[in-house]
């Protein structure tokens, strides 16, 4: 019998008020959230975000990177970044992996850096099924945006060098976007999967 596990990425923007944080367990709960892969985290709200099974990265960049998950789960082969903006862990078979990638146009080398880099380490003992998700801040396709792509060579390279797959299905008249400003809409979260085959 196999189990189906309702996962979630999110970018909580450095949130600290007892509220907001109020607000994130409320949905968690609510949408009965089993792995919660979280971006954007800083020291202030790292003893309020709960769950039974929790992994904080807040790094020296306090902006950091969490795993949540929800009671009777486990996570196990815990890595890190220095930075806090990766963490990744075994579940069960499942190798996961939440980033937050740099931001900003004037960023684009430290973020390609950070997909060759920085995001290999992190995939370098994943050797089955990979659930890589989190704040990619750029784009693989026009697509994923209304203005000018912010475009990662070194992001799509690891994409397709591992043959991960969106888990998003996108449909020709079902358009998703995570981040908009007032020059328009960008698709900047991702959960990228790999399944293994058993033979």
């Amino acid at each position: 019998m196999s189990l189906t596990y309702k996962i979630a990425t999110i970018n909580i923007n450095g949130i600290s008020s007892r509220l907001e944080i109020y607000m994130l367990r409320n949905f968690l709960m609510r949408q009965d959230i089993n792995i919660a892969l979280i971006q954007e985290v800083t020291k202030t709200e790292s003893s309020l975000i709960y769950g039974n099974d929790t992994h904080l990265n807040v790094g020296v960049d306090h902006r950091g990177t969490v795993i949540i998950v929800k009671e009777g789960l486990t996570l196990t082969n815990i890595k890190q970044l220095p930075s806090g903006r990766g963490i990744a862990g075994l579940f069960n078979d499942t190798c996961l992996v939440n980033i937050y990638a740099p931001s900003g146009a004037g960023n684009r080398q430290e973020r390609e850096n950070f997909f060759y880099h920085d995001l290999a380490y992190l995939l370098a003992t994943c050797q089955k099924d990979i659930l890589l998700a989190g704040d990619f801040n750029c784009v693989l396709s026009p697509s994923d945006c209304t203005g000018a792509p912010n475009i990662s060579r070194a992001l799509s390279s690891v994409i397709n060098g591992l043959a991960l797959h969106d888990a998003w299905e996108s449909q020709e008249h079902r358009t998703c976007y995570t981040h908009y400003t007032n020059d328009g809409a960008t698709r900047l979260e991702y959960i990228y999967i790999y399944i293994y085959l058993h033979h």
